[in-house]
């Protein structure tokens, strides 16, 4: 639909500008989008799957408009954080076991990603194999007096150098300078600087460099990273909205004097913090929730819908109560889904009602698309889905004989459609040797309803039941679906 145009019929609000802005592309047909990832130095909790879903979110509607999406999202692989913690773990065997740490978290994202139904970024780049480039950016910055050596080896970017630093995030650099801690970093000229480059520690990981042996400072690596991959300008730069500052405030500092360009990204989009229970989530209050705890009880639909029922800017409060509540919700989708597949089997060849199911249907996919197309509101897109669900399940399903095979079929591919782009209905139907067993125990309840042989019939749906088949009688039909949560436990 979209594929060789520049202008999308998305509006977003970027920070940058602080308004709405209808999405403009660079290149036709291609979007490039760099989202911050992790610092792999603990278990991935339900705030950043929040933001990794929405952008998943995001990239299946662009691609839904006929779009390429380029999505980078990086590893902060080597970090303080993850000094600190092998040091807890490793002691004396630090300088030959850190990796392990990063390792580990990194493995567990992925895990973690495809329980969640993420589909794979274009590039997943890691500091530690990006370090040449980090280097080649600093000593270009210190020789064009951007950045300056301290007396320890460490490079400090200057941020005086940079026009309309603290605009980005709406911060005053007097006030900052006036808040700004004491560090224990005497060569710094400014308190507001950040270093480029970290001179070792003893035991730490090292790189050699012309300045002192060290590793490179985050702000530099997203900025070196994301234009390596993407290019410079690219479309969309995102993460959580507590990377404003002063991460990506830096970030565009780096970029602004490096190319000589306002913002080396045309739109920043950032997602709202996560709370539990009004309460931001940290380890002192001891109310982090890993997300693969979750992922124990629920399913991955079950958190993507949960995630998408919130306006992404807006905070989110998680509340693991509602849970079970967003899985019945899902269940409905899986019955509307499944009863349209089944009526497309016993749907006559013309319906006298197919014009009205083709509007309906088309009602319900122009507010879908309406609702992320301002502001990708996806808790809009998800009400109409849910009216979309409702409709085939109360008025559809008492009504088939009215409708075509053909309207059917096109209402099932546009339900499957805005499914797909929400990341639910992932999940494979049965096996069609069991599908049949299924459609024979149907039959013979049928038979023994007709016979009034209720408790037999009652028998059958209560252990179909318990072993995750829902049976439903809709008039004189009965249709059934699976309670994918409880099948066969």
């Amino acid at each position: 639909m979209y594929m060789n145009s520049r202008d999308l019929p998305i509006t977003a609000y970027n920070t940058a500008s602080r308004t709405l802005e209808k999405i403009t592309l660079l290149r036709p047909g291609l979007v490039r989008i760099y989202v911050c990832g992790l610092t792999p130095y603990d278990s991935m909790h339900v705030g950043h799957a929040r933001t990794f879903v929405f952008y998943d979110i995001l990239r299946r509607y662009l691609e839904y408009l006929g779009l390429e999406v380029r999505l980078v999202t990086n590893f902060t692989d080597i970090d303080d954080k993850i000094i600190n913690k092998a040091k807890q773990e490793f002691n004396g065997e630090l300088i030959n076991r850190w990796y392990e740490v990063p390792s580990r978290y990194i493995r567990e994202f992925f895990d973690a990603m495809d329980k969640l139904y993420v589909r794979k970024a274009y590039a997943y780049p890691r500091v530690t194999e990006n370090i040449n480039d980090m280097l080649k950016w600093t000593q270009e910055l210190v020789s064009k007096g951007l950045a300056y050596v301290s007396p320890d080896g460490s490079v400090y970017f200057d941020i005086t150098k940079v026009p309309k630093y603290g605009e980005f995030s709406g911060q005053n650099i007097k006030d900052l300078i006036a808040g700004a801690r004491v560090e224990p970093e005497p060569g710094k000229r400014n308190p507001l600087d950040f270093a480029l480059w970290k001179s070792w520690s003893e035991g730490e990981p090292w790189w050699n460099s012309p300045w002192s042996p060290g590793r490179p400072g985050w702000h530099l690596e997203c900025v070196v990273m994301s234009s390596k991959y993407l290019g410079i300008p690219f479309d969309i730069h995102g993460g959580g909205q507590d990377l404003i500052f002063p991460h990506h405030e830096n970030e565009i500092a780096i970029a602004r004097v490096y190319y000589g360009i306002d913002y080396f990204a045309r739109y920043w989009i950032h997602v709202g913090l996560v709370t539990i229970r009004g309460q931001k989530m940290s380890k002192s209050l001891g109310n982090i929730i890993p997300i693969m705890d979750v992922l124990k009880r629920y399913d991955g639909e079950v958190l993507r819908l949960y995630y998408a029922m919130s306006q992404y800017r807006k905070p989110m409060d998680f509340d693991p109560d509602t849970l079970d509540q967003v899985r019945n919700s899902l269940m409905g989708v899986y019955a509307a889904y499944d009863m349209l597949t089944e009526a497309i089997k016993e749907a006559p060849d013309t319906g006298d009602r197919d014009n009205e199911l083709l509007s309906r249907v088309n009602s319900f996919v122009d507010s879908f698309e309406d609702a992320l197309n301002n502001d990708i509101n996806t808790s809009g897109a998800v009400a109409a889905f849910m009216d979309f669900t409702k409709y085939v399940t109360s008025t559809v399903m008492y009504n088939t004989q009215h409708f075509s095979k053909n309207a059917l079929t096109s209402a099932l591919t546009a339900f499957s459609d805005l499914a797909n782009i929400l990341g639910i209905l992932n999940r494979t139907r049965l096996p069609p040797s069991l599908i049949s067993l299924i459609d024979t125990l149907i039959r013979i309840r049928a038979q023994l309803r007709t016979r009034k042989m209720f408790d037999l019939a009652d028998e059958i749906r209560n252990e179909l039941g318990k072993l995750g088949i829902v049976v439903s009688d809709v008039g004189e039909k009965t249709y059934w679906y699976i309670d994918r949560d409880r099948l066969f436990q």
